[in-house]
């Protein structure tokens, strides 16, 4: 289907600079020229200059489809979305039409420009963001193939991962038609998943950085010592990676998966200020990432932290050693790296984990299960999305909200008045699941009456099976920071102390001072969001924590001074 700037209903992706924004350009450009035919870009160059339309046109052509077209870009417009910012190879090709002259912002000087031509810079940013919608949207195989069976862990790890990092992909079930075909042309590999690449390079089951490094979201460790490394790119990392590098502040943000944390896998957030209609967690996390980019913070994923050597004295660093072989000093250390689903405590769970039991709801997982009855178990915020966007994205199905008590405390109002009034929602309050069934795909649970107080169920104890091909999981959550040094104090559940709880502790070190509201019992290294203990687990209460913890990093600057 091809689409051009005029037609496509969503002008924001395509607007025009004036006189005035070609004005703010120029001093950071140059003019080029191109004749008819040429290309401008093609698939796969990274490290994209910005180009602006004088005269002449930009064909937008998609080679994962026979170059079929896309957009053209005439005079006062410009190619590009947000790889333009992520640096990442591009998934499209742009040829000249016509004899064309173009402005050239180069790479290099494009966060100079964000921020020297603010009016520009907001029109590119808000566009880049709505092409990279429409195209996934509206423009069919666009970026890599991906082939491998759906209800498959390696699969569902694989699509996860490019989804998190806004990665343009296409799946294809190896049962499907135009899987097997795929599959045949590949000559028949007997592991999947399969990935194609650009230039018809293939990668077989790939681990995570092997897959990052193809797809252009790694490029290597980082090495370069920083004033702050942030461990987690949830809403408090974000937010602090955001507010610290608008200030001029060296900064690093550390993930083993990519930006988004629990958030990123929710299908919808409608109780965050400044988005009256909700957005999704990718949604959340894309518009994170860029401003964090556009500032000048560094995005590093996948990569884990395998420990911390906290820094001596208060002048020494702080260094942090990496899955990918690098001790990175820095002088702050904010630890974002917020908590861990708990797992389905049911029989045979662990046969079906990410092949019909998931721990996120996003269209990643959603989409296995079109038309097909499903449950989802958990009494927050997040179980409470996850049913809504189920029953909402597929009325034909009923959807099972298995919770253990009643719904009230722990998920807001709205969303219980909407789950009470949704026809094709279940509610099954004092439950537990006891078992799944299924042979090579789940079946179905059975549920049992759950005893607070962990009794055994007694023999004569009723139980129900319900038939459904999946069960959405958040049951709440455990703290990741098991990596951390042993003098950072925890509390009884394992949650970070901060502030006035680390001093009250008893283990703050420093006589000369007292701890900054985040900062942890270790001097110089600060906690934010879920892993914080006291935190309340929402996504403004994290991008709160997130700013708090930057003004932290001022004090702790101030004071090594």
């Amino acid at each position: 289907m091809a689409h051009d700037a005029a037609t496509i209903p969503d002008a924001i992706a395509f607007p025009t600079l004036d006189a005035s924004d070609f004005a703010s350009l120029r001093p950071l450009a140059t003019s080029c020229f191109f004749e008819d035919g040429q290309t401008v870009f093609r698939v796969g160059d990274a490290d994209l200059d910005l180009f602006v339309v004088e005269s002449g046109a930009i064909e937008i052509l998609n080679p994962a489809d026979e170059n079929r077209h896309i957009v053209t870009h005439g005079p006062g417009q410009f190619a590009g979305d947000i790889d333009l910012l992520t640096r990442r190879p591009v998934n499209v090709t742009g040829i000249a039409r016509g004899p064309t002259r173009l402005l050239r912002v180069p790479g290099a000087r494009l966060r100079e420009m964000l921020n020297k031509a603010p009016h520009v810079s907001e029109k590119l940013l808000i566009a880049a963001q709505e092409r990279r919608r429409l195209l996934l949207m509206q423009v069919g195989g666009l970026g890599l193939k991906v082939v491998g069976p759906g209800k498959c862990r390696d699969t569902t790890r694989v699509r996860e991962f490019l989804y998190k990092n806004f990665v343009p992909f296409t799946w294809y079930d190896s049962t499907s038609e135009r899987g097997k075909k795929l599959m045949a042309n590949w000559g028949a590999p007997k592991k999947s998943p399969v990935i194609e690449l650009g230039g018809g390079q293939l990668l077989f089951n790939p681990g995570l950085r092997e897959l990052a490094q193809a797809a252009g979201v790694w490029r290597h460790c980082p090495t370069k010592e920083v004033d702050l490394a942030i461990v987690g790119a949830g809403p408090a990392g974000m937010a602090a990676a955001v507010y610290a590098a608008s200030e001029g502040v060296a900064t690093v943000v550390l993930d083993g998966l990519g930006p988004g944390g629990q958030a990123g896998g929710s299908s919808k957030i409608e109780n965050f200020i400044g988005f009256p209609s909700g957005l999704t967690g990718a949604d959340l996390a894309m518009r994170g990432v860029l401003q964090m980019l556009k500032f000048g913070a560094r995005m590093v994923a996948p990569v884990t932290v395998q420990r911390i050597d906290p820094a001596v004295t208060p002048n020494d660093l702080h260094v942090l050693h990496l899955d990918c072989g690098t001790a990175l000093r820095a002088r702050t250390v904010l630890v974002a790296a917020g908590v861990r689903w708990r797992k389905l405590d049911a029989r045979g769970a662990e046969h079906f984990e990410s092949a019909g039991i998931h721990y996120a709801c996003t269209s990643v997982e959603a989409m296995l299960y079109d038309a097909q009855n499903v449950a989802v178990v958990g009494a927050g915020n997040s179980a409470g999305q996850a049913a809504m966007y189920l029953a909402e994205c597929c009325p034909d199905r009923t959807v099972h909200l298995l919770v253990r008590r009643r719904l009230g405390t722990g998920m807001s109002d709205y969303l219980i008045g909407r789950i009470r009034a949704k026809a094709n929602i279940s509610v099954h309050e004092g439950v537990e699941v006891s078992e799944v069934h299924g042979e090579r795909r789940l079946e179905s649970v059975t549920i049992r009456a759950f005893h607070p107080d962990g009794a055994a169920p007694t023999m004569d104890e009723s139980s129900e099976t319900l038939p459904v091909s999946a069960a959405f999981v958040f049951i709440g959550a455990d703290p990741g920071c098991s990596w951390l040094p042993e003098t950072l104090a925890r509390d009884e559940l394992g949650y970070i102390l901060t502030g006035i709880d680390a001093l009250r502790s008893g283990r703050w070190p420093l006589k000369d001072r007292d701890p900054c509201s985040l900062e942890t019992t270790v001097p110089g290294i600060l906690a934010a969001g879920d892993i914080r203990a006291g935190s309340t687990k929402r996504v403004g209460f994290a991008v709160g924590d997130g700013s708090l913890a930057v003004t932290c990093v001022h004090k702790l600057t101030a004071i090594r001074q």
